[in-house]
């Protein structure tokens, strides 16, 4: 098989020639792991591992064939995402993550202040079409091609919102929750059904990165989830779906409550698979909801990795393969490696994949 077909073997939940697998790291971590390895350049990195890939397509070819057109710097020079928000670039000891700042509908107390907020308009986006002759698929035959970035209505309401005054709203005042996922909608579901018409049997999935859990529980109660974000969820993915396109979800956290919701919505592929958090023990997903799920990630990233030895991943590498494999999983870590984990642990999981016996 070639790496795209097996990864979509693995979505497919069917059983690929052998198991799949991912690299997923942190700039800081991906710089250290190079110069283990002696490589020059991170990009190197998944081909020096014989890593299956997902490409984006806002990433394909090297320039990005979706253009958002739409303001990303305020009037002082401050970053933005593409919904208004001030972004921050937020520094630690070894590295640094740009953050949501002060959210812009945070001060709002009126839905009628909600609609008049200068909401980006879908008709700015613009999709430059794939090459006439093919080559983009040449170029990427080792790679699953798709766009994982239009849909998450909860981590974009709260970004807007501030994640306090979403909650509160939810109890207190759920018209404005209403509003504002209704105004999110009207941006993401036109562009993704533009996109879908744009890329007609060229993508092999969509996705979404809304995370729904902590290291316990939920964030919000399942009710709330079902009230007022998957129906959201669930017109995305049936578009998706129309088109053929397989239906991919990120979702950190303990998040087995809402999983057979997530199902309902359209979702085939869960990643990351947080397994230290409460109830998401890799053995009981696979018995409770491998028919409907394939499994992407569940390399514990918190313990494991960054705090055991090599025997340690070579010896979680081989439990998650008989937990969630052979048929239906992706093997990675369950997020982006960070710089606390040392070279020779992410070595020997993946050398421990890539010599495993063949599904």
């Amino acid at each position: 098989m070639t790496s795209r077909e097996r990864l979509l073997t693995a979505m497919r939940r069917d059983t690929p020639d052998r198991i799949p697998y991912t690299f997923d790291a942190t700039a800081e971590c991906a710089q250290a792991l190079c110069q283990h390895l002696g490589l020059s350049d991170a990009a190197e990195i998944p081909g020096y591992f014989g890593c299956d890939r997902f490409s984006n397509l806002t990433h394909l070819t090297g320039a990005p064939h979706i253009r958002w057109n739409l303001p990303t710097e305020g009037p002082d020079g401050t970053r933005l995402t593409i919904w208004g928000t001030p972004m921050k670039y937020v520094s630690y000891s070894t590295g640094g993550y740009w953050e949501y700042d002060t959210p812009p509908l945070a001060q709002m107390d009126s839905v009628a202040e909600i609609d008049s907020y200068a909401w980006p308009n879908p008709d700015r986006v613009t999709f430059a079409p794939l090459p006439a002759d093919g080559s983009w698929r040449t170029r990427h035959t080792e790679a699953v091609f798709g766009e994982g970035s239009f849909i998450g209505p909860f981590g974009i309401a709260w970004q807007v919102r501030g994640m306090e005054n979403l909650m509160m709203d939810m109890i207190a005042d759920p018209a404005m929750v209403d509003a504002i996922v209704s105004h999110i909608e009207a941006f993401t579901l036109p562009l993704l059904e533009r996109c879908l018409q744009t890329y007609a049997g060229a993508l092999d999935y969509v996705g979404c990165g809304d995370d729904f859990g902590t290291q316990l529980g939920l964030l919000i109660s399942r009710e709330h989830f079902q009230r007022f974000f998957a129906p959201s969820l669930q017109r995305h993915f049936a578009l998706a779906k129309s088109y053929g396109v397989t239906c991919y979800q990120h979702c950190c956290g303990a998040i087995a409550e809402i999983i057979p919701d997530l199902i309902d919505c359209g979702i085939e592929v869960l990643n990351p698979i947080q397994v230290t958090a409460t109830g998401m023990e890799p053995a009981w997903l696979k018995r409770e909801f491998g028919q409907h799920l394939a499994f992407h990630g569940a390399i514990d990233i918190q313990q494991t990795l960054p705090t055991g030895t090599p025997e340690d991943v070579r010896r979680e590498v081989c439990a998650r393969i008989e937990q969630l494999g052979p048929n239906g999983y992706i093997l990675a870590p369950s997020h982006s490696m960070q710089v606390d984990i040392p070279p020779e642990n992410i070595v020997a999981m993946y050398d421990e994949v890539r010599n495993a016996v063949p599904a």
